[in-house]
């Protein structure tokens, strides 16, 4: 009996190990890019790449705007590399770009979707050449403002330099502080000199980007201050501040507060910048006031960022009271903890739940219902209900089978904002099944010998991993590692060989053998119940004696001779 359930056993080792037909399959996985992002491109030819992995390996096509990229001189893509070339780029070539990457699973196609590409022209211009003047009459030590008069300028790029400059394209000084420029490039004169008079030519405030040689100047102003004989004294009154600010979480604001008043002793005033519970704000890894104090920028913005902010001026002729300004921290929809929509893989027979369930900043408009593709496509009366089932923060695969239902799914969530993005690829594999079925009852006698292997099969993405545990009673919650049963990792054989235990050991030996077969996405466990026999008589002891010694003589012959092939 013993000699035929080694041969079984056998037979089962090589039918798992050396007849597998299984298919080796997974979805593309967009790696670049991976974030949406803007592009500002001076030069007129480049390229922008897409990369995914995927089993077999995928191929490219890009969009724009939604639409098919037709074929053309100035655009292409290859559908190999993912490459998007661009020749002669132009503003006519502007828009938001998605790559799709496509793998070809028998008779399904699993189609990844990019984050946006947004490609623009970067630029500086002037079209109209004529500055205009602006005359502006002022007294010696009054406060002027000088907006930055930009409006006949075509400005694109991922950010701007202002300063303001002379009929000579000099760059103006800001006078240890006395002008200031804010954040949108107005020029603030805290007190006026006789020398700002400016030539007939006036000054003009100057833009630039990514190079300082490349500027495009506004209109200019003729600026003329009249002397005065008596130096006034004037309290801190506040001229200008930054209203309605509004940034993005994770990014960073700057709130202004620009002040006017001169003291012959002190010529700028001294401001302090607080929070609404009068903690006095100084530079630190969370803020920066600079620019005499006219600047506070706030670094990394989380949602308790937004608040009240104060600010105040004073010098030794009087102080202002405190001015607020209030910050509003928005976002995007932001994704729920664990409600994300994330790759993941699953075994065949399953149901497979992609969560897409977000909100926005505190305080402002919910979402929209979220906007749900399968392979690229949104879902819609085409889509097979029995199969999938779309809800608004949700979607659910129905008995996912391999290779069919191996895809990729994207939800978009909207507010008044903007749009995210998320997407899960479904990899299914196939399950832990048993190769032959496992006696879940056996007996055993002292001295006796029983078979417990337990052989499965899986994906053949998969390594199978077997671990053994020994419960001796019910009430056993945790259980031991088997001290009697033989294991073999390399050919999963188990067994008990009771030959040559004392009657104390061979009491332990009963209970439920439990092995839990697993990999790294999914596991299955089998139970087996051995029961303990009464003791055998002596004469039955000496038969087994002499006929354990020969089947493991057996069956490690026939192992070594199996190896050897």
């Amino acid at each position: 009996m013993l000699q035929l359930k080694s041969l079984l056993l056998l037979n089962s080792f090589f039918f798992t190990n050396h007849c597998i037909t299984d298919v080796l399959l997974s979805p593309p996985d967009i790696t670049n890019p991976t974030e949406a992002v803007t592009l500002y491109k001076g030069e007129l030819d480049f390229v922008v790449k897409c990369e995914a992995t995927g089993i077999p390996k995928p191929t490219f096509q890009w969009k724009r705007n939604n639409q098919d990229i037709p074929p053309s001189s100035y655009i292409t893509y290859d559908a190999n590399t993912g490459d998007l070339t661009f020749k002669g780029f132009s503003e006519r070539e502007e828009g938001e770009y998605r790559c799709y990457a496509s793998n070809v699973l028998e008779q399904t196609t699993a189609v990844s979707v990019s984050q946006p590409v947004t490609i623009k022209k970067y630029r500086f211009l002037r079209p109209d050449s004529n500055l205009a003047t602006e005359p502006v009459s002022i007294k010696q030590y009054d406060y002027v403002k000088l907006f930055c008069k930009k409006d006949k300028l075509e400005v694109v790029a991922e950010s701007i330099n202002y300063n303001w400059y002379s009929k000579s394209n000099d760059m103006l000084s800001l006078d240890d502080g006395r002008l200031y420029i804010d954040q949108n490039g107005d020029l603030h004169i805290n007190y006026a000199k006789t020398t700002d008079a400016s030539d007939p030519f006036g000054s003009k405030c100057g833009l630039s980007g990514r190079s300082s040689a490349n500027i495009v100047f506004g209109d200019a102003y003729n600026l003329y201050v009249t002397p005065v004989t008596q130096i006034p004294g004037q309290a801190p009154v506040l001229k200008w501040f930054s209203a309605n600010v509004v940034a993005e979480m994770s990014h960073s604001a700057r709130l202004e507060c620009v002040f006017s008043g001169y003291d012959p002793m002190q010529p700028l005033p001294t401001i302090t910048w607080t929070l609404d519970d009068g903690s006095i704000i100084s530079t630190n890894q969370k803020y920066n006031v600079s620019s005499n104090g006219r600047s506070l920028i706030i670094y990394k913005l989380l949602e308790q960022d937004e608040r009240n902010y104060y600010c105040k001026a004073k010098n030794n002729f009087g102080e202002s009271n405190p001015h607020q300004v209030f910050l509003n921290v928005t976002s995007k929809p932001i994704f729920y903890e664990n409600k994300a929509p994330r790759d993941v893989t699953v075994s065949q027979n399953k149901d497979v739940t992609i969560p897409c369930e977000a909100r926005s900043a505190s305080g402002e408009t919910p979402p929209s219902p979220a906007l749900w593709y399968v392979n690229g496509r949104q879902t819609g009366q085409h889509t097979n209900r029995n199969k999938i089932d779309v809800k608004a923060n949700s979607l659910t695969i129905k008995s996912i089978k391999k290779p069919d239902d191996i895809m990729c799914v994207v939800c978009i969530v909207s507010n008044s904002v903007g749009e995210t993005m998320g997407e899960a690829c479904v990899n299914v594999i196939l399950p832990i099944d048993l190769t032959q079925p496992v006696n879940a009852n056996q007996e055993i006698a002292l001295g006796d010998f029983i078979e417990l292997t337990v052989l499965a099969k899986t994906d053949i993405s998969q390594q199978l991993n077997y671990k053994w545990t020994h419960f001796r009673n019910k009430n056993d919650l945790v259980g031991e590692e088997p001290k009697f049963t033989f294991y073999d990792p390399v050919t999963k054989m188990a067994y008990i060989n009771t030959f040559g235990m004392s009657e104390s050991e061979f009491e332990s030996v009963g209970g439920d053998y439990v092995v839990n077969i697993s990999h790294l996405y999914d596991y299955r466990i089998e139970r087996i119940h051995v029961t303990l026999q009464d003791k055998p008589a002596p004469d039955d002891m000496s038969g087994q004696s002499n006929l354990v010694p020969r089947i493991l003589y057996f069956l490690t012959t026939i192992l070594t001779l199996f190896f050897s092939l």
